[in-house]
């Protein structure tokens, strides 16, 4: 058993401890991360987004804060200046606010690359730190005869911006990887929506200090004449909203400092599954961290790192990854959507003098009226569009999904820049338009992109370059921001006289920014869908998913594999096809099976209805959630009984690598009319059950079928030979158990459709074998005979077999002998475990034959078992799930049938010549 580590509190659960007991670090991983993601909402997920959120306040708050406090700067430093004495020069009024930007870019970068590099726990807390001191220093500035009060605040700023900048990578990665999967977009979006809360309490802020200094501010008319008792006390209102905003981040100081590390970065970049394990637990039970033993968790740090499957970070996988396209075009996506819409979302910012003068809060008629205006003015504003924007966002991002509601956004700003740019001059004469189309931008900048942008980054990359790839993409975004001030700011002023206010190309400005909102519209198109999908599986780490990738994901190369569905009893059973190594790998099949067990009575026909209704869509479902594609065998009348089910089988498409079962559009295999046996037909009742059933497949699906499988897995002496006729390729069977098997005029038949002379290696099929039973009225020597062996066909045996089949020990049916129903899965997967194990050490190339029923593996608890199953198999190197017609292909491409061999016929061949002869190899 692992010893536990440190870490945890109230607001982060330490999950690495809660698997401490599982020996093997990929089991022990996929486990701990599972109960992350499935953990249901709590009040632990709250405490973290407040934690998280807290930051968000903070760094919203001193940017917010510094539009309304430079105003009070140019009172208090430039009453005697000769030009607009009272007002801060706009060049250094763009200083101050270009220096929290550029500091940001700098934060964003350095602390997303130290995250990833030396862990999100050792860095978290230190960027509140920076942001705390950054922000006291502010607050206590003073012009000297050797540096003025701009150079000071520009300093500090800075460095609160490289504060500012760290907590955009780590509060978003870390709330992402504590998240529950299900509401993970809400967690982060309400971490973001704290921004527009921190912009509410500046203004609030500023709103009360004004109140507060009222009698001292209404001895002056205007900023110039502001000095005396009316200087002191803006001296001192700047400084206490300036120096507000370290009160929260000391707050959330300590869970910051005392948070465990991440047990995705702890698993996978630092490799510690010892600590893994216990912040696992410590997020949930609200734990200090604790303190493993030393040398067992140097041992168990070495051994995973021979056996964690997952890369290890390093420059050159970095680079490797990002060069390629597919991973690259995301990081594009998801760092240009940012800088589009931060070089429009801070350009319009400039212009908030603009509205605030639309709705007569621009100016007062004294210096306690003017701050107390823009207070009031500006909490209109981030009342009206930022903070309900923010909050649509968190109630609809998880059910709406991120991408919908970026393209969205962009596609709105679009449009309201359009209108704005094009329409300037008409809306200024009437205020209340523009208002109106100034709070719309607001909120489809919050219920849009300006959310988004900072969850999906938190989201899609792989845990070991996840903070440094949401830091660059932040960085796009500040960097736009910065353009947006230092280009676009005096761009709207151009032809404006000297020393004016007015804004001659603002309408010109608003249109580049419909440009660019543009733009943003077409880098979403490279971002993923991120809802409700685990982080894993967005990186591309989890077999069976669409985006899988064995390669970065420690897997090797993995392919497909598929199955055919195919159904039995008196009406609807499938059997899903196995699948096995193609060209030189090791491969793996699965094979489905509908039984509907009928009977003439309704107890026993409602389990058939459920396989071909509820249990072939939970594993359709099954599939598409691995992004499986598999094959099944479907019998005429379950084709008639359930068409529904049967078209979906056939347009769904499925990919899904897994040991069970397999469902493959498109593909088809002769399964029967009504599961008949073939042993106790005539020849005539066996081919009018075959063609009827071969021109049903045929028209269903567009193409004959390639492959058959007996009902029952048993099949007449000229079973095979009519096979063939029909230009069926291969069969997919299993033993019957070594008797022997007659036809129903009494001779001796065979199992060619059943049979499992290897149990993980395809074969050419061999017909006719006898063999004498033993007869105790006789003398021995009647029975005293070796086995005749019949003749070997050019039909391809993929075997199957009765140890890997879910029916015999899972599903219970009354009269059969062979029926249990009430065997643990867990029982079940060893064993299927235990078979894969074995084939995968001893050969290279096998197929692992696996057969499931709808009726059976369609119930909750064989699914589950089913989806660790596949979990297990496709994280083995060089895997591959392949269709039943691909091992068919496969085989066949690397040995020739034996001489004299009967070789399939043209498809359909037997419709047209009825008695035709077959060739000969």
């Amino acid at each position: 058993m692992a010893s536990k580590t440190a870490g945890g509190n109230a607001a982060f659960h330490n999950f690495n401890n809660d698997y401490a007991h599982i020996a093997d670090p990929n089991e022990r991983r996929r486990l701990a991360l599972a109960e992350i993601d499935k953990a249901p909402f709590g009040w632990y997920h709250v405490r973290a987004v407040v934690v998280a959120g807290i930051g968000f306040f903070t760094d919203a708050y001193d940017i917010f804060a510094i539009n309304l406090v430079t105003a009070m700067l140019g009172v208090v430093y430039w009453q005697t200046a000769k030009s607009k004495p009272g007002t801060l020069p706009t060049n250094s009024d763009t200083a101050i606010k270009v220096a929290t930007s550029g500091g940001t870019v700098l934060g964003q970068v350095g602390f997303g690359i130290l995250a990833d590099l030396v862990g999100r726990k050792k860095m978290y807390g230190l960027e509140l730190i920076i942001i705390i001191f950054a922000t006291l220093a502010q607050s206590l500035s003073a012009a000297s005869p050797a540096i003025s009060v701009v150079g000071l605040i520009i300093f500090w700023r800075v460095l609160m911006g490289v504060g500012i900048g760290g907590d955009y990578p780590l509060s978003a990665i870390i709330t992402s990887e504590f998240a529950t999967t299900k509401w993970r977009g809400a967690m982060m979006g309400s971490v973001f929506a704290m921004q527009g809360l921190g912009q509410f309490a500046a203004a609030l802020i500023a709103l009360i200090v004004t109140t507060g200094f009222k009698e001292s501010l209404l001895t002056a008319k205007t900023v110039a004449s502001c000095d005396g008792v009316c200087l002191l006390a803006v001296d001192k209102m700047w400084r206490v909203i300036i120096g507000f905003g370290a009160v929260p981040g000391c707050i959330a100081l300590y869970y910051r400092l005392t948070i465990p590390e991440t047990p995705r970065y702890t698993f996978d970049v630092a490799r510690d599954v010892e600590k893994a394990s216990e912040d696992t637990q410590a997020y949930f039970q609200n734990r200090a961290e604790g303190r493993p033993d030393n040398v067992r968790q140097a041992a168990v740090i070495q051994d995973a790192q021979q056996r964690l499957e997952i890369p290890k970070a390093s420059w050159r996988d970095f680079i490797r990854h990002y060069r390629q396209w597919k991973y690259g075009q995301v990081l594009f996506g998801t760092a240009g959507s940012w800088f589009f819409l931060d070089v429009a979302f801070y350009g319009l910012g400039l212009n908030n003098s603009i509205i605030l003068q639309a709705i007569g809060y621009s100016k007062g008629a004294n210096v306690f009226k003017i701050f107390q205006r823009a207070a009031i003015g500006n909490l209109i504003i981030v009342l009206a569009g930022a903070i309900p924007g923010y909050w649509v966002t968190v109630a609809t991002v998880d059910t709406l999904g991120r991408k919908p509601i970026q393209f969205m956004g962009f596609a709105m700003l679009t449009i309201l820049f359009v209108i704005i740019g094009f329409a300037y001059d008409k809306l200024v004469k009437h205020n209340g338009a523009l208002l109106a189309l100034y709070v719309l931008a607001q909120f489809f900048f919050n219920f849009g992109p300006n959310a988004t942008t900072f969850i999906v980054p938190g989201e899609c990359f792989p845990t070991r370059y996840r903070s440094t790839s949401h830091g660059f993409s932040a960085a796009s975004g500040k960097v736009g921001a910065i353009i947006a001030q230092c280009v676009f700011g005096p761009l709207r002023q151009k032809g404006a006289p000297p020393g004016s206010t007015a804004s001659p190309w603002l309408d010109h400005v608003m249109q580049i920014f419909a440009l660019f909102m543009l733009c943003g519209l077409v880098t979403t198109y490279f971002i993923p869908e991120t809802k409700r999908k685990t982080l894993e599986e967005l990186a591309g780490e989890v077999p069976g998913t669409r985006n899988y990738d064995p390669t970065l994901s420690g897997h090797g190369p993995v392919g497909y594999k598929g199955s055919d569905e195919h159904s039995t009893g008196n009406g609807a059973s499938t059997d899903g096809e196995k699948d096995g190594w193609c060209k030189g790998e090791k491969g793996e099949k699965w094979y489905m099976w509908w039984v509907f067990w009928a009977d003439r009575i309704p107890m026993f026909l409602a389990p058939g209805i459920f396989a071909g209704t509820v249990g072939v869509r939970r594993l359709l479902k099954l599939f598409d959630k691995y992004g499986i594609k598999t094959t099944f065998f479907i019998p005429g009348h379950s084709l008639e009984t359930f068409p529904e089910e049967c078209a979906l089988v056939r347009d769904s498409g499925h990919e899904i690598p897994w040991t069970e079962l397999m469902y493959k559009g498109g593909k088809r295999g002769l399964h029967g009319y009504s599961h008949e046996n073939p042993v106790g037909m005539s020849l005539e009742q066996q081919h009018a059950v075959l063609d009827k059933t071969y021109k049903q497949l045929t028209e269903f699906c567009g193409k004959p079928p390639r492959g058959s499988v007996a009902p029952w897995w048993e099949s007449s002496q000229q079973g095979a030979e009519l096979m063939l006729k029909y230009g069926v390729e291969y069969d997919e069977g299993i033993a019957t158990g070594g008797r022997e098997n007659h036809n129903a005029d009494g001779t001796p038949g065979c199992t060619d459709h059943s049979l499992s002379h290897h149990d993980c290696l395809p074969y050419w099929l061999p017909t006719g074998d006898q063999w004498t039973p033993i007869d105790y009225d006789k003398d021995p020597s009647s029975w005293m005979t070796p086995l005749i062996r019949g003749p070997v066909t050019g039909l391809v045996e993929i075997p199957s077999n009765w140890y890997l089949d879910d029916l015999p020990p899972m599903m219970f049916m009354k009269k059969v002998p062979n029926s249990h129903g009430w065997v643990d899965p867990k029982t079940v997967e060893e064993l299927w475990r235990n078979h894969f194990d074995y084939f995968y050490r001893e050969y290279d190339d096998f197929c692992f034959p696996v057969t499931i029923h709808p009726d059976v593996s369609g119930h909750p608890h064989v699914i589950l078992m089913l989806e660790r199953l596949i979990e297990y198999i496709s994280s083995k190197p060089g895997v591959q799930w392949v269709k039943m017609e691909d091992i068919c292909d496969d085989f066949k491409s690397k040995n020739q049938p034996p001489k004299g061999a009967l070789l399939p016929a043209e498809h359909g061949a037997i419709t047209k010549v009825p008695n035709m002869q077959l060739q000969k190899a």
